[in-house]
């Protein structure tokens, strides 16, 4: 598969976007949301406002530990309406509007607060200790086999134009279209959790018929990300939102136990390897309209169903 040579500017995770497995937490969040401005608005009318104003903290927090990037959009629609019913049923006195105002920026302060200490502690789960890189180009130079895969880019299909998605000999990008490499990605994370676990080097061109391998970095995925994430950091970020977070729902909360995602240095180029853990139950790859189950067998990733999979299942994940 060749990667695109003019690729556009990653814009990041929008946060207006959600996983398919999100649905039902934003659901509870909206309409946990909800009921409690109604509360908020018949208690206040009549007179018991005191404790009220506490339960919004129930649905900022949850969403904040949730989504730690997006717990600011439910502590505003918390604020504003807090706002709107307080000032419009309280007695005009400068200190209990000062009070008001005081507890609505609260929210926001509180879930600033959470959504920065969730998210500095998600990062720096999926990192490990700065490796040797005599490691890596060991592992390089022994190339592919079942436990290693290397590959070229993350982000190589984002501008694929729809007649070269219509055009192409890849059934992942006609499949997934512009999302295909960041799909290819997973499905190897997630070939190695349910098989016996391995390495991914992102950054290392593989020419099969010369029988060569070259280092060449991650550097030429950075124009792909936003200014501000054209870094080793960034470039974690969008792993962990753009792939894992988005292919693999079900391990991202605990991603931390079986993916580790660190940036060591060869020939002075920077790769990003992952190394990957044997995972404790079976992953899917969740696609958005199906979830299909990864091995890893010989020196590729290839889907089973059936009653391969059950069997393959059944021996993998029988516990001692």
């Amino acid at each position: 598969m060749t990667p695109s040579s003019n690729l556009p500017g990653y814009n990041g995770f929008s946060p207006f976007r959600l996983p398919h497995k999100d649905m039902v937490r934003f659901v509870i969040i909206a309409s946990f949301t909800i009921t409690i401005i109604c509360i908020t608005y018949i208690s206040m009318a009549a007179g018991y406002g005191t404790i009220v104003p506490q339960l919004f903290y129930f649905p900022i927090l949850y969403a904040t530990y949730f989504f730690p990037d997006r717990g600011m959009y439910v502590a505003s629609i918390c604020a504003v309406s807090y706002l709107i019913i307080a000032l419009s049923v309280v007695t005009l006195n400068p200190m209990i509007i000062g009070g008001i105002i005081f507890q609505a920026l609260l929210f926001l302060v509180v879930a600033a607060g959470s959504g920065f200490v969730l998210s500095s502690k998600k990062l720096s789960l999926y990192s490990e200790p700065e490796e040797e890189p005599h490691a890596i180009q060991a592992m390089i130079r022994t190339g592919e086999n079942d436990h290693v895969e290397f590959k070229l880019q993350c982000l190589w299909s984002a501008d694929l134009t729809k007649e070269q998605i219509n055009n192409s000999e890849s059934a992942e990008v006609r499949k997934y279209r512009t999302n295909a490499s960041k799909f290819i990605i997973a499905r190897s994370i997630a070939g190695f959790l349910n098989s016996d676990g391995g390495d991914i080097v992102i950054g290392i061109r593989e020419d099969r018929i010369q029988n060569a391998i070259t280092v060449v970095g991650i550097e030429n995925d950075y124009p792909k990300l936003i200014e501000m994430d054209r870094n080793p950091d960034g470039y974690r970020r969008m792993l962990v939102d753009a792939v894992i977070r988005k292919y693999l729902p079900e391990v991202y909360d605990t991603a931390s136990r079986f993916i580790h995602i660190s940036f060591p240095e060869v020939s002075g180029k920077t790769l990003c390897h992952l190394h990957i853990i044997p995972s404790d139950k079976p992953v899917f790859v969740d696609s958005g309209n199906e979830e299909i189950f990864f091995v890893r067998i010989d020196a590729s990733t290839r889907a089973i169903t059936g009653k391969n999979l059950t069997r393959y299942t059944l021996t993998r994940f029988s516990g001692p």
